[in-house]
């Protein structure tokens, strides 16, 4: 008598992971798409508008898809944000001495704008929040404000420090030409690896090296400085490595 065969078992097909959702956004945060658009458009308001709610409803004027309802907590939020924190303490008058100072002038504007829309999105998801628990949304606002207005002093300190190291650029830009070298400070063990990296090479005075400029580039406290130009040295990225001496 033949035995039969044991039945293989049959194995369960294996489990597809669920599909991957879309990180969930803070009540009355804006679409991802038109985040950015909306900070370029309020960098150029925060130099001409006197007023937040003159600067809330040239936005709301220009970008009609996003005036509903369903943003309203945004837009109270960065009233809330332009009205306590960036429209009082405007930009520094420091004087455009050169193209390296003109540069950070524009790139500081922009760093501006986007603390704000930022600071917008998490004022306004402390006030969803706070409603939703049924809580005092002023003070929820009022709570998250304090928050932001310590991150913008931070803002600040690296807005002034950006432009004193332009500064620096210029004005060896004036007595040395365009074309400059970066100059790190050896020896005392104190110097970090990216200055190290960078020391003995070249960039222009017109177009920031991706590490950004000696003396505020590539972290808090640099010593960099710039200087003449090393004979014959590499340029830093960013640059203008392709560009004609």
């Amino acid at each position: 008598m033949t035995t039969p065969a044991p039945q293989q078992q049959q194995q369960p097909p294996p489990q597809q992971p669920p599909p991957q959702q879309p990180p969930r956004l803070p009540p009355g945060s804006l679409p991802p798409a038109v985040v950015d658009a909306v900070a370029v458009a309020l960098s150029a308001l925060l130099l001409t508008a006197l007023t937040a709610a003159a600067i809330i409803a040239a936005l709301l004027s220009r970008f009609p898809a996003v005036r509903s309802a369903r943003y309203r907590t945004f837009w109270q939020g960065l009233q809330r944000v332009l009205d306590r924190i960036v429209v009082p303490h405007p930009p520094p008058l420091t004087g455009v001495i050169g193209a390296a100072s003109e540069a950070t002038a524009r790139q500081n504007l922009a760093r501006r704008a986007q603390f704000a829309v930022a600071a917008a999105t998490r004022v306004a998801g402390a006030m969803a929040e706070a409603r939703s628990r049924g809580e005092d949304v002023g003070a929820a606002a009022d709570a998250q404000i304090g928050q932001e207005t310590r991150y913008f002093q931070q803002h600040l300190d690296a807005m002034w420090n950006r432009a004193r190291a332009a500064g620096m650029v210029d004005m060896a830009a004036a007595e040395h030409g365009n074309l400059l070298g970066w100059y790190a400070i050896r020896g005392d063990g104190k110097t970090t690896r990216e200055c190290l990296d960078a020391d003995h090479h070249n960039f222009y005075a017109d177009q920031m090296p991706d590490i950004g400029w000696p003396g505020s580039g590539p972290h808090p406290n640099c010593r960099c400085f710039p200087g003449p130009p090393w004979p014959g040295a590499t340029m830093l990225a960013g640059s203008g490595a392709s560009r004609r001496r």
